[in-house]
Formats: structure tokens, C-alpha cells, sequence
């Protein structure tokens, strides 16, 4: 899909009126999922990790705590990995991933309906990244 078709999706979900993430007492802002209502799946897409350029092999896309660059970084994701897009806002997309050992992205508990909006609570991983390396293959 053309990185702007993604764009336009990752648009589409921040315009939902819910304040994006929910913020823990250690200031990390949890991706929220069930954003597209109760009819719909915790986390409204799947998207693919890609371009990223660096020196060799060693491009990544750095999973942040928050919607910030100055955020700490939580992991590192390389091309190709595949993630959950659940929450947005501004040029940020956050995510649910799979742990590459212990599971897949099946495992995440994201693909049923939730109520209402509701911090994302596991047992996957999760964070915010920067949408423009998010290439949206299912929603």
C-alpha cells in the first residue's frame, strides 16, 4: 500500500475524539485500543515496518514511551516487523508487537471489540513510533 494511503489511515484514527494513550505514574503514555467503537476490533490495522536507511543492517525504528523523540526508548524494531496500529496522534502511531521469541502477533488481544477506550494492558509489547515508517498491509 502507498505510504500515503497509511497517512490517510493513521489520520482517520486520530481524528476519533479520544484523548490519545493514557498516561501511567511513571509518565509513559499507553497506546489506547477500541478507538474505532465497539463494533470494531481493539486495534483498527496491521502495518509493516519500512523504510528505514542507516549504516549496513543496523536501520531501526525506535519504539518510544511516548509521543516525544527526547522519550526513552523502550526497543527497537527492524524492517518488515509487523505491528497493531491502535492509537495516533500527530505524526506518532501507537503500537502493539509481538515478543519475536515468545510470541506472535496473534497473541496480542487486540483483534476482538472492547467497550469503550481503554489503555492497552498486554501481554504484548507497546509504544509509539513515528507513522511514516508504518506501511499499512491489513485493516
Amino acid at each position: 500500500m502507498h505510504p500515503a494511503a497509511f497517512a490517510f489511515a493513521a489520520t482517520a484514527l486520530a481524528t476519533i475524539p479520544v484523548a490519545a494513550g493514557a498516561v501511567t505514574g511513571e509518565g509513559e503514555n499507553v497506546p489506547l485500543i477500541g478507538r474505532d467503537g465497539p463494533e470494531a476490533d481493539g486495534c483498527g490495522g496491521i502495518g509493516k515496518v519500512f523504510g528505514l536507511y542507516g549504516p549496513g543492517t543496523q536501520a531501526y525504528l525506535s519504539v518510544r514511551e511516548r509521543q516525544d523523540d527526547r522519550a526513552r526508548e523502550k526497543d527497537r524494531l527492524t524492517s518488515g516487523t509487523l505491528v497493531w496500529l491502535c492509537d495516533a496522534q500527530d505524526e506518532w502511531q501507537g503500537i502493539v508487537y509481538a515478543d519475536d521469541e515468545l510470541q506472535d502477533l496473534g497473541d496480542c488481544r487486540v483483534s476482538s471489540s472492547v467497550a469503550a477506550p481503554e489503555p492497552y494492558s498486554g501481554p504484548c509489547r507497546f509504544g509509539w513510533v513515528h507513522a511514516r515508517n508504518l506501511q499499512l498491509v491489513a485493516q
